[in-house]
């Protein structure tokens, strides 16, 4: 006959059988919700005068690094940031009391400054040092206008109130081509360039711009030739002030509200995103300027509140 411990422990292990036999079954967990298309990550910022400070920022632009550049048009400074906003580097041109328009950078890291001042980019190394600069034939009044772009191979692209148009200049800084501007009497019907308020060229190599003057995006090749405008979707007719491209998607931002427009490359509207929760400014004319990075981040720099916002990409 089987010990009293042996029969107890048999009916422990029957009573727990039979318990776990009535336990009701376990149930996946339900999948998180994707994230939303602009997952918000943190602002920086700091108004001042001194280095890694805005007192009047105008310009944002990014490298292959993801590395951040911000113009101030009030100090002359140029501030390099990681996109958390750590400081990496802040100076100002030892030549000449630049006051910044517009800023850019080329595939090798080299800063290019457009001095609303004088009308011409100034070229810097990647530390700061400067390199040489490019006499844009910008006269006074249209020089506070100035916007710069580099492309890929290092062709600078300037544009400016009409009648500058864009101008597009050699790596070695000679002049190449023009289009938008006054000589450009044979051009085609919405080619000319009136009053540009941002500029870009998208890793496709076409050129990107926006005029103050209609809600929409200019898209040119490299000769000039207008490929195709694309048009904010609103009755608001909202005044650009900035516009960014990554290899899939075209962003632009307005003035009246905190909201970024975003189309595929053809120029198919994708949708509207209301960035008001984060971004303040709602109903005011803020001049806001916007960059997309490599990491897949964008960043809106609110000229007013001298805050930039970043936003990871979920496209």
């Amino acid at each position: 006959m089987p010990s009293p411990k042996l029969i107890t422990a048999a009916w422990v292990c029957l009573l727990g059988f039979v318990a776990g036999c009535s336990r009701p079954a376990q149930t996946a967990a339900a999948p998180a919700p994707p994230p939303p298309p602009f997952e918000y990550v943190d602002a920086w910022g700091a108004h001042g005068e001194g280095p890694g400070q805005f007192d009047k920022p105008v310009a944002i632009t990014s490298d292959g690094e993801s590395i951040i550049y911000i113009a101030d048009a009030a100090t002359g400074f140029i501030h390099k940031f990681s996109s958390s906003g750590e400081p990496r580097l802040s100076f100002q041109d030892d030549r000449s009391n630049l006051r910044p328009a517009d800023i850019a950078v080329d595939a090798g890291s080299a800063i290019y400054v457009a001095d609303g001042r004088r009308g011409t980019v100034a070229i810097f190394f990647s530390d700061g040092m400067r390199h040489r600069e490019l006499r844009t034939g910008a006269f006074s009044a249209v020089r506070e206008s100035l916007h710069i772009a580099v492309d890929a191979y290092g062709t600078i692209y300037v544009a400016a109130k009409h009648p500058y148009g864009i101008r597009k200049f050699s790596p070695g800084l000679r002049p190449i081509g023009s289009w938008g501007g006054a000589a450009s009497k044979a051009a085609p019907i919405g080619a000319q360039i009136d009053n540009p308020t941002a500029l870009t060229v998208g890793p496709d190599g076409l050129v990107y711009v926006s005029d103050s003057a209609q809600s929409e995006v200019k898209v040119y090749d490299a000769s000039g030739n207008l490929q195709r405008t694309v048009v904010v979707p609103t009755d608001t007719d909202p005044q650009l002030t900035g516009i960014a491209v990554n290899r899939k998607f075209i962003f632009a931002v307005g003035t009246s509200h905190p909201s970024v427009y975003v189309w595929s490359l053809d120029g198919s509207f994708q949708f509207t995103q209301d960035l008001s929760a984060w971004v303040p400014g709602v109903g005011s004319s803020i001049v806001r300027k916007i960059v997309v990075t490599p990491a897949g981040e964008l960043l809106l720099l609110d000229t007013a509140a001298a805050r930039v916002f970043r936003f990871r990409l979920h496209l």
